[in-house]
């Protein structure tokens, strides 16, 4: 079929044009529909055949939407296209979807030109359609990818602007007013006003980083203050983005308030008394040794008083923790009141305080402080409706008469507190050589302690522990136990610390791991094959060279397999010597043992050293689990414990677990194993052997 292009060229007497205008048609990309004023097509171009499947033969006299149209056609664009047609007026860039021959659907851009004669009426229409289809889908691919990328942002409670330095303009990502704070109209929208939005504290590092930007990436933290008055804290990365000749400043803002409160209240953990907030150990220690290392001859003295209350077990047996809890808030109270703002209190653990007196200029004031202090504590408290008296010994040491290191200092003070705990309560003694001798009773417990192993007077009691999820019994943690030969029952925290002391605790330490393998190998033929054993380890222990060996004769003669004993110990054993320790981890962990850190939380001050070491769990002390009903910063940092365990491939076991709340909460936030006197007691070697059976057997 000729063109209807081509007569009305030839009427113009233009045949030569008319040729051209056919092989531009013919030979275009373009699809090219002419149809008559009824829209009967009477010619479609070689393009049209190739992208629809449609030959001329087959469709000339047909409607276009007889067979183009189909299911995903919108009906709104063709009801448009239809009343423009009839109404003989163009139609531009309508976008459709049409169907070809074999079904398959395809976008076109459709044009349509109405075609008048001479009387002016439309004798034809000309419609031109390119396939657009790719095109389609490269935008449909990006607005998807635009969509998830706003999702992921705000899933991961982000934010992203690009500041272009030649307009000056902030452009920020959809949703960015959730993590800034405010309304969409409060973004800021140029640099100044975003930095005027960081706290005054916070402002001079964030202008540091952007003049600094052309030097590489940033990243930073900072905070804003909402308008409640609430702080968040964000952190930001960035880059100069140089990609075209507009140099751009971009950078993802993230909300890490959350993350970093909990690990704010793990650093302030590390360093203070979780029940009273003093100063712990590791502070005390701390603050000493710079003090000491900035002394000179002629500097003011200083005073360690150790103080030890009297009367508080009793509190604790009859009245319970909570009541006891109560009393040592309440001692921690009077004696921050006693002293002076530049003074140090800290509490060791238990009953224990450590009050450290510096700037003193005359020593003759610490024995009336000692008094005074003593005369505090003495006062009645009235915890649990009761009136609790509350008695205490101090013992004293003094800088420099008694000892020039935090060490010496310390141990003086103990000496002296030993001193006045044998004279009774209420004494204040002071450091003096002769107090270098144990005292009787401790001469005499050591007397004993050297006598426990040749006369087993040691026992192993056996706690369970099991999976968070599905209650299956995964081990025990092996704990020692010492009754004497006379009957009298002696606590490991009195024994353990001379045992390690006196070194004793290598000899009794490789007892207890031999117990543990044997009694492993009747769990073992009671069908419990599959079940951990932990002991813990003592820093004396982890460094005695000849500990692979003797672990490793243990485990082969007993048939464990590798990482079923599980050594446990505590970060501030772990962080005295890191590299050292690690080494020594390392080569126990090849003689076919598994690692586990305990009281996670409450040792070293810092958490960089981790991630080095070569450990398989880590134990969330039973400090965070415990008020875990009452506390929204505990149910945090515990939160944030499991998730950062798990990042770094780690199993979570949760210690201290006492209440249905406590192992709910834990399991719902992904806690791996669980252990407590809600879910089992240390029990005897029998007990352990028939609950074994019974979850075999189970």
């Amino acid at each position: 079929m000729e063109l209807p292009i081509d007569d009305t060229a030839a009427a113009c007497g233009a045949g030569c044009h008319a040729a051209k205008y056919r092989l531009v048609v013919e030979h275009t990309h373009n699809m090219v529909v002419i149809t008559d004023r009824y829209r009967r097509i009477e010619y479609v171009n070689p393009a049209y055949t190739v992208v629809t499947g449609w030959a001329l033969s087959e469709v000339v006299g047909r409607q276009p939407g007889e067979f183009l149209h189909g299911p995903l056609t919108c009906r709104t664009t063709l009801n448009l296209i239809r009343d423009k047609v009839r109404a003989g007026e163009p139609v531009e860039q309508a976008e459709l979807v049409n169907y070809r021959k074999d079904g398959s659907p395809y976008w076109v851009q459709l044009n349509i030109q109405p075609v008048r004669g001479a009387d002016g009426e439309v004798c034809h229409f000309v419609a031109v359609q390119a396939d657009v289809t790719a095109q389609r889908r490269a935008r449909e691919a990006l607005e998807a990818g635009e969509r998830r990328m706003r999702e992921a942002l705000s899933l991961a409670r982000m934010a992203g602007f690009e500041y272009a330095l030649s307009e000056h303009v902030m452009h920020w990502t959809p949703g960015a007013e959730a993590i800034l704070g405010g309304g969409a109209d409060e973004l800021p929208r140029h640099l100044d006003a975003h930095i005027a939005r960081v706290e005054p504290q916070d402002r001079g590092t964030l202008q540091a980083a952007y003049r600094e930007v052309e030097r590489g990436p940033y990243e930073i933290e900072y905070r804003v203050r909402e308008a409640s008055g609430r702080t968040k804290w964000l952190r930001e990365r960035g880059y100069l983005d140089r990609r075209d000749a507009t140099l751009r400043l971009s950078a993802l803002v993230c909300d890490v308030t959350d993350g970093r409160l909990a690990q704010d209240r793990i650093d302030y953990l590390s360093w203070h008394d979780t029940l009273t907030g003093l100063a712990n150990r590791e502070q005390l220690q701390s603050v000493l040794r710079q003090r000491l290392s900035r002394r000179s001859d002629g500097s003011p003295g200083m005073a360690l008083l150790f103080i030890d209350l009297d009367r508080f077990k009793t509190i604790n047996d009859s009245l319970g923790h909570s009541a006891g809890d109560e009393v040592l808030k309440l001692i921690a109270q009077r004696l921050k009141a006693a002293v002076r703002s530049d003074d140090l209190v800290a509490r060791l653990g238990g009953d224990e305080f450590v009050v450290l007196l510096v700037e003193l200029h005359d020593e003759t004031v610490v024995a009336p402080l000692a008094a005074k202090m003593l005369a505090a504590l003495a006062e009645p408290m009235r915890v649990h409706d009761h009136d609790l008296h509350v008695a205490a010994s101090i013992g004293l040491s003094l800088y420099p008469d008694h000892g020039g290191s935090a060490a010496e200092l310390m141990r003086h003070a103990d000496a002296a507190l030993h001193a006045a705990k044998a004279v009774g309560q209420g004494a204040v003694v002071t450091f003096r050589p002769e107090l270098h001798a144990l005292s009787a009773q401790r001469f005499a417990l050591e007397s004993k302690l050297r006598q426990a192993l040749p006369q087993q007077e040691f026992s192993l009691r056996f706690q369970p522990q099991f999976a968070a999820c599905g209650g299956v019994l995964l081990g025990f943690e092996a704990l020692i136990r010492w009754t004497t030969s006379a009957g009298e029952a002696v606590p490991p925290d009195q024994f353990i610390p001379l045992a390690e002391q006196t070194g004793l605790i290598r000899h009794i330490g490789d007892w207890v791991a031999r117990e543990a393998c044997r009694h492993w190998r009747t769990w073992a033929d009671a069908g419990g094959k599959h079940l951990r054993i932990a002991i813990n380890l003592s820093a004396d222990e982890l460094h005695d060279v000849a500990l692979p060996e003797r672990l490793s004769a243990h485990l082969q003669t007993y048939g464990l397999p590798p990482g079923t004993l599980e050594l446990e110990l505590t970060e501030s054993v772990a962080m005295r010597d890191p590299a050292r320790c690690i080494e020594q981890m390392n080569r126990l962990r090849e003689a076919g043992v598994s690692w586990a850190v305990d009281d996670f939380g409450t040792g070293y001050s810092s958490l960089a050293y981790l991630k080095t070491l070569p450990i398989q769990r880590i134990k969330l002390d039973r400090a965070f689990v415990k008020d875990l009903e009452r506390s929204a910063n505990d149910r945090a940092i515990c939160s944030a414990a499991i998730e950062m365990a798990h990042a770094l491939g780690l199993e979570l076991v949760a210690e201290g677990i006492e209440t249905e709340a406590q192992r709910q909460f834990l399991a719902c936030q992904g806690c791996d194993v669980m252990q407590g006197y809600y879910l089992g007691r240390p029990e005897t070697a029998d007990d352990a052997l028939a609950r074994v059976r019974s979850h075999a057997g189970g």
